[in-house]
């Protein structure tokens, strides 16, 4: 195929992705849409005004793979496309958008908060990126009372196990009696080892 050849069956075959992307199936639709970036990555015989066109399929193809991934759960893939994309236009609202998707999908909440922002920096009236980098926020505040409470935990347990140690390294091992209903007072029977100790 010649570049013009390239370029025609290009649109065609986009329009096809589409058709398949709005049906659901976005395997068949990736599959069109990574024809075009096949075709048209590294053809470098375009004139001024053709390559005008080919950024902008180019383009449009790596923002719909992106959101094929994203469809397909294969969110790796689709921070890829979406990083291809921006080299592409470094300022483009869908694939900031997606890629902060992906970020947050996969629970990488910086990465996500940093996309949705910079969306509303330049996009201020993207009420979707504003309600996504709530739910970021919200969600970062969820897994840090999470590591709190589990490196808490951790410590207490360390704390109970040194005190164990300290307690047998002094010789006596404390019996430890629990009855229906009452504790287990260990703090008691530990001064009382330092008491007859």
């Amino acid at each position: 195929m010649n570049s013009e050849e390239k370029l025609e069956q290009s649109n065609i075959v986009k329009e096809r992705g589409t058709v398949y992307f709005k049906e659901g199936k976005f395997k068949q639709a990736l599959l069109q849409y990574k024809k075009i970036v096949s075709w048209l990555e590294y053809e470098s015989s375009f004139s001024g005004e053709e390559m005008q066109k080919v950024h902008a399929l180019r383009l449009a193809s790596h923002l719909n793979l992106a959101m094929c991934h994203l469809k397909l759960q294969a969110f790796s893939a689709a921070i890829e496309s979406c990083n291809k994309a921006l080299e592409l236009d470094s300022n483009n609202e869908k694939g900031l958008f997606r890629r902060g998707e992906a970020h947050l999908a996969v629970n990488d909440f910086d990465l996500a908060r940093a996309d949705f922002q910079k969306v509303l920096q330049l996009y201020p009236s993207n009420k979707v990126a504003k309600a996504q980098l709530a739910v970021c926020q919200q969600r970062t505040r969820r897994q840090l009372a999470r590591e709190k409470k589990l490196y808490a935990n951790m410590f207490e347990r360390l704390a109970e196990e040194e005190h164990k140690a300290k307690a047998e390294v002094a010789g006596d091992h404390p019996i430890v009696t629990e009855m229906k209903g009452e504790p287990n007072n260990v703090a008691g029977n530990q001064s009382q080892v330092e008491a007859e100790a």
